[in-house]
């Protein structure tokens, strides 16, 4: 077992974090590993026990330098974790993909990204695996964005800005940049298609409304295209 994990990540808390009380402490410490236990359970004879502990832990460090908040950056980075290992085990070859992947990519993850990938995913279900990433994410969605996410379907406490990895990249199909800068597409390294959208976290509320029908749109067409070109 990883040092990291089986002394309990967050008994290492950096200069930038909250102390905890001793119940959520032993709520974050229960959830770290019991997630680490499942990651190494389903991918660990595939990848091996080593990977997915690297996987994690980096995931750990990558949420802190984001900002996520103590309380539940262990849940958080298991989730990051097993999407990392789903698309290592994919790339690699150990895992052949069952459903086509789309990744939307913007800087912080916290507004357009997660509406084109939550309205992706209301429409396509299961058919479509989708994620969304960004440069420099931020620690939460924005405020505005929040209800958004709610209305279209999605649960914003599990819409969590994350970093684009290798592992992400690697394995989609579609790649989809949203109003990105130039940085954003540079550390990408791959093809994407741009989508000049407005930044919901400079609009008012009839502007946000705008922005996410013109996202609406774009996810209209590109759904579409997902379905004719991976028709059975």
């Amino acid at each position: 077992m990883s040092e990291t994990i089986e002394r309990a990540y967050p008994h290492a808390p950096t200069a930038d974090d909250a102390p905890l009380d001793t119940a959520a402490l032993a709520v974050c410490t229960t959830v770290l590993q019991q997630g680490a236990a499942d990651l190494r359970r389903r991918f660990g004879p595939v990848l091996g026990e080593a990977v997915v502990d690297r996987q994690i832990e980096d995931s750990l460090e990558e949420l802190r330098r984001s900002g996520v908040p103590r309380t539940h950056r262990e849940s958080t980075a298991i989730h990051f974790a097993e999407s990392r290992l789903l698309a290592l085990a994919e790339t690699t070859g150990v895992v052949e993909p069952s459903v086509p992947r789309v990744l939307f990519v913007c800087l912080q993850n916290a507004g357009r990204s997660q509406l084109a990938a939550a309205l992706l995913a209301e429409r396509a279900g299961d058919a479509v695996r989708v994620s969304s990433a960004g440069s420099r994410p931020t620690p939460e969605v924005h405020d505005d964005v929040a209800p958004v996410l709610s209305e279209i379907g999605a649960d914003p406490a599990a819409a969590y800005p994350k970093p684009v990895t290798p592992e992400l990249l690697a394995a989609a199909d579609y790649v989809i940049s949203l109003g990105c800068s130039d940085e954003c597409r540079e550390r990408t390294g791959v093809e994407v298609r741009d989508w000049p959208v407005g930044d919901p976290a400079e609009a008012d509320w009839e502007r946000l409304q705008e922005i996410v029908a013109d996202i609406e749109r774009r996810v209209d067409a590109l759904w579409a295209e997902i379905q004719g070109r991976f028709a059975a």
